[in-house]
């Protein structure tokens, strides 16, 4: 399901009316009447229903007029609260608000809030469209505070103080019980805490032309069942452990062998056949309890608890046997450790998945991603793909999407942004996933996904379906989780079982 940044959306409007002809008149009376339609759906159960309508100055405004119109046609008690002077009232909005005032509308002109407050069945908030940004001025405050009562509050296009590209909202942003969005979905109402936001989204055809496609900038999608669908196969009748995916996995060290062990049996529950994971020596006989589905190869450590370079040609030696190659997990801190990466990542030639301490090489030397010679996907938590971009952690909490644009262009691999949702990015395209909760905000579930993306990828998946694919997965596993143990109560190995259950869906 395609999805809009502010600026697609403008420039959609933009080539709507000055290229294909489309009015602005006739956008905004298609948007009214959606508006109106889904009023006239959620009251249906109302006799004689008294709707308040909240307008701004701008567009999102008059599609608040082009309602209010409509609905007292169809026979709806509307009183319309314009924040602003008759005078303001311009352009498009201007019609629907003229036919308001033949309608004989109540309409109240102030930005103060009226000393007594009525009771409406329902609100409607068109007070700010998607060009907001930053924070509500004080005298929008008591509106919006207003909407936010127990009360029933349908949107127009966006909420009013949510940005339409981050999904930051600012403080005192309506929270809807419906929102009525113009065809698209905005980028802003797919990313927490936006999404909350918006209750429940319905976008409705209001006649743009089919140029989705001609508008710049990132291709940005939903992913849903269906797109997995397409993906995800049911096996071979004739398929064999040789030819289901080999994986090879660098992970763990002392006090993080939990990393290993979710990341390897993490595969196999998705659907690799084979899985070889490293284990300092000294560690081995952990490795070899945990894991015991996998094989294991110790590598000399000196006690040390930890990979070194001297590891190197050990690795490299199983390199040829693998479909894809697992790096990060748990691998800890230390330089020497950090080395073996660095040159790790250089001399393979398969696909790998780049995970937590995996990335440390990378952090101040972004240009390391040039050496790599095959496919590969790094998998960033929020911490990490700040030190990764050299941006503060607030920066780029404050606006991904935008962190994201500046990270992509010198980099020539698929990055999968654990978020809220998570998102990938690779080449001009990128998705948000449409699964998850809270609930996964627990050690060891990064490595359950890095499992699973790798296990994918072993198995014929292109990179970017594999993370795709995943990160989707992994969530849905969650969600079903939170029914059967709680949000707080899901540990990373409850993801185990859940995820083959979840991909059991697809096997039919």
């Amino acid at each position: 399901m395609r999805i809009l940044t502010r600026e697609q959306a403008r420039s959609l409007d933009t080539l709507a009316m000055n290229v294909h002809g489309i009015s602005g008149e006739t956008l905004m009376g298609n948007a009214g009447d959606k508006i109106a339609t889904r009023v006239q759906s959620t009251l249906g159960g109302f006799q004689s229903p008294e709707i308040g309508i909240i307008c701004g100055k701008g567009n999102n405004g008059g599609d608040g007029f082009a309602a209010g119109h409509l609905l007292h046609e169809r026979g709806f008690n509307i009183t319309i609260y314009a924040l602003m002077t008759k005078s303001d009232v311009i352009g498009d909005s201007l019609v629907y608000h003229d036919k308001c005032v033949g309608d004989d509308i109540p309409i109240l002109y102030s930005t103060a809030l009226p000393k007594i407050l009525p009771k409406f069945d329902l609100m409607i908030d068109a007070i700010l469209g998607i060009g907001f940004t930053g924070e509500l001025k004080n005298e929008l405050l008591l509106w919006t505070a207003w909407l936010n009562e127990d009360q029933i509050t349908v949107s127009a296009d966006i909420p009013t103080g949510v940005n339409a590209n981050t999904g930051h909202v600012a403080t005192g942003a309506v929270r809807a019980g419906q929102t009525i969005t113009m065809e698209f979905e905005k980028l802003g109402m797919t990313l927490e805490p936006g999404k909350s936001h918006c209750g429940t989204i319905h976008e409705e055809d209001i006649g743009f032309p089919n140029i989705i496609n001609d508008l710049k900038g990132r291709k940005w999608s939903v992913i849903q069942d269906d797109d997995i669908q397409s993906i995800l196969h049911p096996l071979k009748k004739t398929t064999h452990k040789y030819v289901q995916g080999k994986v090879l996995v660098l992970a763990g060290s002392t006090g993080m062998t939990g990393a290993a062990y979710l990341t390897s049996m993490a595969a196999l529950r998705s659907g690799a056949g084979l899985v070889i994971t490293f284990a300092p020596e000294s560690l081995h006989p952990v490795y070899e309890r945990k894991i015991t589905e996998g094989m294991t190869v110790p590598c000399g450590d000196d006690g040390k608890g930890y990979f070194t370079l001297s590891n190197y040609d050990t690795i490299m030696e199983k390199i040829d046997w693998c479909d894809t190659m697992v790096i990060g997990p748990g691998l800890g801190g230390n330089d020497d450790t950090a080395l073996l990466v660095e040159k790790l990542v250089q001399h393979v030639n398969k696909p790998l998945v780049i995970d937590a301490d995996g990335l440390r090489p990378f952090y101040e030397n972004e240009a390391l991603f040039n050496f790599i010679k095959g496919n590969f996907i790094i998998t960033p938590h929020l911490g990490e793909f700040s030190r990764l971009t050299g941006e503060s952690i607030e920066n780029v909490r404050t606006d991904y999407p935008k962190a994201i644009e500046s990270f992509m262009p010198d980099f020539n691999g698929v990055l999968l942004a654990k978020y809220s949702p998570s998102l990938v990015a690779w080449e001009s395209k990128g998705c948000v996933n449409s699964t998850g909760n809270p609930g996964l905000a627990t050690a060891g579930s990064g490595d359950v996904l890095t499992g699973m993306v790798a296990s994918f990828i072993a198995q014929g998946m292109s990179t970017a379906d594999a993370a795709k694919t995943g990160m989707y997965i992994h969530g849905k596993a969650g969600d079903q989780l939170v029914n059967a143990i709680s949000q707080r109560g899901m540990i990373a190995s409850d993801l185990l079982t859940q995820i083959g259950k979840v991909i059991s869906d697809y096997e039919s």
